[in-house]
């Protein structure tokens, strides 16, 4: 069996690890260098959590994650997550706050829970709602994104992938009998393609334009205003309405803040996306700063965008393209995929090869796309 991978970014790396592992001739083909921002795979840091908010479906598959991000330090002797704990926070009337606390009844993992005084008590650092709760997943933390992809494919190399880079994939074709990957160098033949475009797919494959969008999420790092004011802070999460999630950085001098999906900018072509952040932009990162993190400074130290995708009901892509059986297309895990991307490349790699995936992914895909 032959295989090309399409993007060795979030996803590509880990299908790519994946196969070298079972001895596949396997190659990844990356326009830029595995680990670069231009994607979705930036801003030094992703949280990690093992309580899902949204569908506890997605459980098993967050759980077989946990068990390969161990193998993946292991095996290359990076620290690639750190668990220091992360909250979960809204009001305890919110169905996501219902649903993160039945995946942690149903899981057994590890969690307490705090109402706003307990948790001014274990993290000062907070402010909450009236009503609110705070539920740390003990076993929750942050992921290094870059160094992960980097990491990934260097691995993968080592075991016998072959790597692409500074080429652009133009086309990917499927054919009765595989499938025709055409670079700005030519085409090459393969049993199958997996796309792992990120932000680029639908530009590659245009009939996923009707399947996913790409939109631009933006981050803001803040310094404390006092000097220990960040001290052992955990990362965090807000569910909707006031969604928001924080990232201390290693050293704990500043924090990153992120927002959801209604704050992101559409995106037409992922090839001239607007990265200057405006100054009108920052003010909902301001607003829920000054309501949740008080002891942050206002004022940015520094931003950054990214690339993100979604489908229109948020259920991943994880299944052959629509028109062509041997192209498989693995696309739409913003929300979800950095903590689960090594569950998603063992399942790309499983699908790859004609395999049935490991963990149950019938909840996903085409049936919810906006196709339908």
């Amino acid at each position: 069996m032959k295989v090309a991978v399409i993007g060795v970014g979030t996803m590509g790396a880990q299908v790519l690890w994946q196969l070298s592992r079972r001895g596949v001739d396997v190659t990844g083909f990356e326009r830029y260098a595995p680990g670069h921002s231009r994607g979705a795979a930036g801003g030094e840091n992703r949280l990690f959590r093992n309580i899902e908010l949204e569908d506890t479906r997605y459980s098993p598959i967050v759980s077989r994650a946990d068990g390969l991000w161990k193998e993946l330090q292991e095996e290359s002797g990076r620290e690639l997550r750190t668990l220091t704990g992360s909250l979960v926070m809204g009001s305890q009337e919110d169905a996501s706050i219902r649903t993160t606390l039945r995946s942690a009844e149903e899981t057994g993992i590890d969690y307490e829970v705090f109402d706003a005084r307990q948790l001014a008590v274990r993290c000062p650092q907070f402010r909450m709602y009236d009503g609110d709760v705070a539920i740390l997943d003990v076993r929750g933390g942050f992921i290094r994104p870059e160094l992960t992809v980097a990491t990934t494919a260097r691995l993968a190399q080592r075991l016998g992938a072959k790597l692409v880079t500074g080429s652009t994939v133009l086309d990917v074709r499927g054919t009765p009998t595989g499938a025709v990957v055409k670079t700005d160098s030519g085409e090459q033949h393969f049993d199958r393609a997996v796309v792992c475009a990120g932000g680029w797919t639908a530009k590659l494959l245009p009939r996923f334009a009707r399947i996913v969008e790409t939109r631009r999420p933006i981050s803001t790092w803040h310094f404390g205003t006092d000097p220990g004011y960040l001290a052992g802070i955990l990362p965090f999460l807000r569910t909707e309405p006031a969604y928001c999630y924080g990232i201390p950085t290693a050293d704990y001098t500043a924090m990153k803040i992120g927002l959801g999906y209604s704050q992101h900018l559409e995106v037409d072509d992922p090839d001239d996306v607007e990265r200057i952040v405006r100054p009108e932009e920052l003010a909902p990162f301001q607003e829920k700063i000054s309501r949740f993190l008080p002891g942050l400074d206002l004022n940015p130290m520094r931003t950054e965008t990214y690339l993100e995708t979604y489908t229109a009901t948020r259920r991943e892509w994880i299944g052959p393209h629509p028109g062509m059986e041997n192209v498989l297309v693995l696309s739409g895990f913003s929300g979800h995929g950095f903590k689960m991307c090594p569950a998603i490349g063992e399942i790309g790699a499983h699908l790859a090869l004609n395999e049935p995936s490991p963990v149950d992914i019938g909840f996903l895909g085409h049936p919810d796309s906006r196709e339908q």
